[in-house]
């Protein structure tokens, strides 16, 4: 049957079919969600008409089928209108990342585009960071990699992910002869399940690098599209259109050049300015004669087909194209020279950039990236930076491909710079106040504003905008939001980022209906501190679907004991509501009885959660039964959740009894359960009173969760007082709670009065206030709150200069010669700091040979933080061999007892065994705690059997304790590999790795795995380390291989090094802190300086800019005059 046609002559657009229409979005698949879905919209046409039979087709497809389908026609036939259908309206369950090779829009028609765009839509799906550096070398790895991981992501969530590539002939990459590099040979095809749709026409041959075993010389897998003689109509009178133009000159003709050369995106307006004419002939022009040859998208034009962008160009020709591509660009230096003021032409913004990279003018790319001024347009305008951010970022890979070594890294600091202050600048963006600009109506904005370079907070401020939208009834946008996050959940690599984020992530799937898939992520978290609010949702959700028996088996399979507690109150609470109460009571006792040190405890919880449901009789006895089953002999963790427990049953005196005896460390624990408890069961009062028996340091987290539960039971007063006392971020979320609730009480005027006292916490108060004026449907005041709230909190925080700062001061003291620049510097920024003992100060005063005070500022840190601070003053007494201060340092820290004892003992030992100090090393190793010893033991070890001190190395070994059954603990293998290497026994060292190998616990893989890497390294078995490394523990294998990456480096190995770290780019800073250390010691000048831009590429460049100006130094000016220019305070 012959089909109609239909023509949208302003859009420039054909579309075949025979006049059944379908609407944008009506399917309830998901399309692709990234930036490219508005640049598919740009192609597709206003409607699709008769093409019921194809579509029909490609929706079976992508449902079922496998392997590949290509639809083959003619120029002008509607390939591009059915496939861009496709990827707008996808079938119910299917996912597809298109991309639409196309001359008609800038930088979109070679190997590159495809590139860019395919990994920004797959890294979105797997959840994953772009790939950091893309060049001929890692793109097809990093596609593989890609391809594979978005198509399981999508099956975890009951998906399906098509691949469409749309006008396959059109690359204009190299595509013949020995040398081809096309997009075609980058599709996949093997055994991953992800079916493939591409168009083209019929006779281009395949490019030469197309594997012969490829499905795309598979005849089979073409399909014909028919064609109509209607359009070849429109098409030749396209053409002779376009001819029209070239021959006549004139105003069409600059059009159409400029057109051409910009790759679209130009309004009448930008027109109008670059050719000199009014915007009203221009309009005239492109309206009337060419009708067919120009299309509107938006207010910008562009040409109308693919076919005339190559006819185009091909008259123009290169010096041609050339000519308007300088205009534009002489265009853009007019708008720069002008400051970039409001009005700056869209094109310029978001047009331009694109044109230059297509373009390969790496000079103009740079000028772009490091404008700040055209990044503070851009930023107003979008409310964010992630496109400036993008802007910077694509020019470092292209630093990185293009730049020559004398430039590489002196370019890439720059570039970090521009980097760095577009986060710094940016400030803080939390997610409420992101939230609150949802609710005002702004999503694009409130979007925008949570994109960036930290992954974490991006998630929780698309979760709390999901959370703020489902609650405004939009769904549709709200899950949209959910699917982004989980994306960025799933791909995260590091696990305890992975962890928070699930966090984050967990009640919205659930408020989504995902239970499912909330149930898989939250019993993936490992992390006991991240894992209660993800599981105590969980079970929320399933009691009140009726799940009770599954909500039962998930909280009883908890192994820690606080969580354990909390997940069978919660349990048991839900049965009661439901009238369950035997049930109930038979949940209870049965996890009493199997946890019987943390029984008393739970029926406790039991009884008090009986009362408050009003079985005051029932209560009454499992509270008695509770007090029977009370004794002196459980673990600590048991024993502070039954303090906990008391204390919210009201049991004050055999709370007492129970924090009698312990010890003055033990009892700030118990009191700070006893207080949290008190919270939890709403006995404010007592709480408060308990609070004060806390040192302030160590009661900050409980003062700010009993103010906002103050804040929750409408006592203002007792609220504010306790917000008074609170600081820094600590005050953020009690004082935007107190400030709504004023407003909810009708006190207007004392909320206003918090939001004037200005800082922080006017800041806070304020968004507080505009939620109030949001629900009481006040928007305009709403939104002159939210103006001046987000203006205080994007203005720079203290200490974002003086930390970048500290770091240049520690890279200038390893500079020869520069020793007296970085005292200098080191005096500017304490005096912007204003306190002698800032944390960041340790660092930068070891540097510069300020040894002891370094080590007092390290003891001034809180208990837990100094840790870190002291670590970084033992190296340093490590570095200039002073080792009496070593034994010093961690005589005090293991007598002062605190998170520190544990954890510096074995580096110091290590330390000192490695420098020969072998007797200080053995005198702390024996004086460390029993279950410390072992690992400082193994470290004396390998220091006396390097030492050739055999017989004592022999005696060392024996103290090494194993577990029962010759249990091996992998934190002895690799010093006992080493005293064993050292002894010429390597069958030993061989036994010992299997061993411990074989005794590794699934609980326990992510912390000893690293140490076996280290010893199979240390064997010289490399492969086999890096093999162990991706395989025994799937979800954290990317930072076992980073360990790994360390240990190869620590051996020479510096090439295989390098080709771990290739492919753990996605863990951007830490994958830069490796670099930077092979940067310092690859003995090739030329792969040291890339490593080093590497390292300035994929981190922050204050963190890795030792071993630029290591390499470089003649860039100590450039770096002086940043941290100058960050202090404000020039440095003699």
């Amino acid at each position: 049957m012959e089909r109609g046609i239909g023509v949208d002559n302003e859009a420039g657009v054909v579309v075949i079919g025979d006049g059944n229409t379908v609407g944008f979005g009506t399917g309830t698949g998901t399309a692709v969600r990234s930036a490219y879905r508005e640049q598919v919209r740009r192609i597709a046409p206003p409607e699709l008409v008769g093409r019921e039979e194809e579509s029909a087709e490609l929706a079976e497809f992508c449902r079922t089928g496998s392997g590949y389908r290509w639809w083959r026609a003619d120029a002008w036939a509607g390939k591009t209108a059915l496939m861009a259908w496709l990827a707008l309206d996808p079938p119910p369950g299917v996912r597809i990342v298109p991309f639409f090779v196309t001359a008609r829009l800038g930088a979109q028609n070679d190997v590159v585009a495809y590139v860019d765009v395919v990994l920004e839509q797959l890294a979105e799906l797997a959840g994953e960071g772009l790939p950091a550096l893309l060049t001929a070398a890692t793109r097809e790895a990093h596609l593989l990699r890609l391809y594979a991981s978005a198509a399981g992501a999508c099956a975890a969530r009951g998906e399906r992910l098509v691949l469409l590539v749309d006008g396959l002939d059109e690359d204009r990459g190299v595509t013949t002869g020995p040398d081809a590099h096309s997009i075609a040979a980058l599709l996949p095809y093997g055994t991953l399940d992800l079916p493939v749709v591409v168009s083209g026409r019929l006779n281009p041959p395949l490019p030469a690098d197309v594997p012969e075993d490829h499905p795309l010389r598979d005849p089979s897998i073409v399909r014909l599209l028919s064609s109509s003689p209607k359009a070849r109509a429109i098409r030749s009178e396209a053409e002779r259109e376009l001819k029209h133009f070239v021959e006549g000159g004139g105003l069409p003709y600059e059009l159409l050049g400029l057109v051409t050369a910009a790759g679209g995106g130009l309004t009448a307006d930008d027109l109008a300015e670059l050719t000199g004419e009014i915007p009203y002939r221009v309009r005239d022009v492109l309206r009337t004669g060419p009708g067919r040859t120009f299309a509107l998208r938006g207010e910008a034009y562009l040409l109308a087909h693919e076919e005339l962008v190559v006819q185009a160009r091909e008259m123009l020709g290169a010096r041609e194209l050339g000519r308007w591509r300088g205009a534009l660009c002489d265009w853009a230096e007019e708008w720069r020279a002008r400051g970039w003021p409001d009005g700056t032409p869209d094109y310029l913004l978001h047009g331009w950039f694109p044109m230059l990279r297509a373009a390969g003018d790496l000079d103009r790319m740079l000028a772009c990236a490091l404008d700040e001024g055209r990044h503070a347009r851009l930023s107003e305008e979008t409310g964010g930076i992630g496109e400036a951010l993008g802007e910077v970022r694509a020019t470092g890979e292209a630093v990185l491909e293009r730049r020559e070594r004398t430039e590489l890294v002196v370019t890439m600091l720059r570039l970090g710079f521009r980097r760095s202050e577009l986060t710094r600048r940016n400030g803080e963006v939390p997610a409420a106040l992101a939230a609150s600009w949802a609710a005002a109506g702004q999503v694009e904005r409130a979007v925008a504003m949570v994109h960036g370079e930290n992954r974490a907070a991006t998630v929780e401020g698309l979760c709390t905008i999901a959370a703020r939208l489902l609650g405004l009834g939009d769904r549709e946008r709200a899950e949209s939001l959910v699917a982004e996050a989980e994306e960025l959940v799933l791909g995260q690599k590091r696990r305890l980022d992975r962890d928070r984020m699930t966090g984050y992530l967990v009640p919205l799937l659930l408020a989504s209906g995902a239970l499912d898939r909330a149930e898989r992520l939250s019993c993936s978290v490992e992390s006991t501190h991240e894992r209660g609010g993800p599981l105590l949702a969980l079970l929320d959700a399933l009691c009140a679907a009726g799940e009770h028996e599954r909500a039962t088996g998930l909280a009883r399979a908890e192994q820690d004991d606080e969580l354990l507690a909390r997940a069978l109150d919660r349990v048991h609470r839900a049965l009661l509501v439901a009238g369950r109460v035997d049930e109930a009571g038979r949940v209870l006792r049965d996890a009493a009885a199997e946890h019987e040190k943390l029984g008393p405890a739970l029926l406790l919880d039991g009884s008090r959660a009986l009362r408050e449901a009003g079985h005051e009789e029932r209560g009454g006895m499992l509270f008695t039964e509770a007090l029977r089953t009370l004794d002196d002999n459980r673990p600590f963790s048991a024993a502070k959740q039954v303090v906990r427990a008391l204390a919210a049953a009201g049991a004050r005196e055999h709370m007492r009894e129970a924090v009698a005896d312990v010890s003055e460390d033990s009892r700030a624990f118990f009191l700070r359960k006893a207080v949290e408890g008190l919270i939890e069961a709403g006995r404010l009062d007592e709480a408060d009173e308990r609070l004060t028996e806390i040192p302030p340091q160590d009661a900050e987290w409980l003062r700010e969760h009993l103010a906002a539960a103050f804040v929750r039971a409408g006592r203002l007063d007792r609220a504010r007082a306790l917000i008074e006392g609170l600081d820094g971020a600590w005050r953020d979320g009690p004082v935007r709670e107190y400030a709504q609730a004023l407003c909810a009480a009708g006190r207007l005027d004392r909320a206003t009065a918090l939001v004037e006292g200005g800082g922080r916490a006017g800041a806070f108060a304020g968004i507080g206030v505009a939620d109030a004026l949001l629900e009481a449907g006040d928007r305009t005041t709403a939104l002159g709150f939210l103006v001046s709230a987000e203006r205080v909190l994007r203005a720079p925080a203290s200490g974002t200069a003086t930390i970048p700062v500290a770091r240049v001061v520690e890279a200038l003291a390893g500079v020869p010669g520069q020793e007296d620049a970085a005292r200098a510097l080191l005096g500017a920024a304490e005096r912007r700091g204003g306190n002698e003992n800032a944390w960041w100060l340790v660092s930068p005063l070891v540097a510069t040979g300020q040894r002891e005070r370094a080590e007092r500022v390290a003891w001034s840190r809180k208990e837990g933080a100094r840790f870190t601070s002291l670590r970084t003053v033992l190296k340093a007494h490590l570095d200039a061999g002073d080792h009496e201060s070593v034994v010093k340092l961690v005589e005090r820290a293991t007598h002062g007892g605190g998170y520190e004892r544990t954890f510096l003992a074995p580096g110091a030992v290590g330390g000192l065994a490695k420098a020969g100090a072998l007797e200080q090393a053995a005198r702390l190793a024996l004086a460390q705690p029993s279950y410390d010893i072992a690992e400082a033991c193994a470290q004396v070890a390998a220091g006396m059997a390097e030492a050739g001190r055999t017989e004592e190395a022999a005696e060392w070994i024996a103290r090494v304790r194993t577990g029962p059954g010759g249990q091996v603990f992998a934190g002895v293998v690799p010093g006992l590999v080493r005293a064993w290497l050292a002894l010429d026994r390597r069958e030993e060292a061989v036994l010992l790795v299997e061993r411990a190998r074989a005794s590794v616990e699934p609980p326990y893989v992510s912390v000893e795995a690293p140490y076996l890497t280290r010893a199979l390294v240390l064997l010289g078995r490399y492969e086999e380390a890096l093999s162990y490394a991706s395989e025994v523990d799937p979800p954290n294998a990317a930072e076992l291989l980073l360990s790994a990456a360390r240990d190869l480096l620590a051996a020479g190995e510096y090439e295989r090094a390098a080709t771990v770290l290739a492919g753990l780019h996605p863990l951007g800073p830490m994958c830069a802190e490796v670099y930077a250390e092979l940067a310092r010691v690859h003995p090739d000048p030329g792969r040291a300086h890339r490593f080093a831009a590497l390292a300035l590429h994929l981190g922050t460049w204050s963190d890795v800019v030792a071993a630029a100006l290591h390499l470089v130094p003649r860039a100590v000016p450039l770096v002086l005059a940043e941290a100058e220019r960050l202090l404000g305070d020039p440095v003699d």
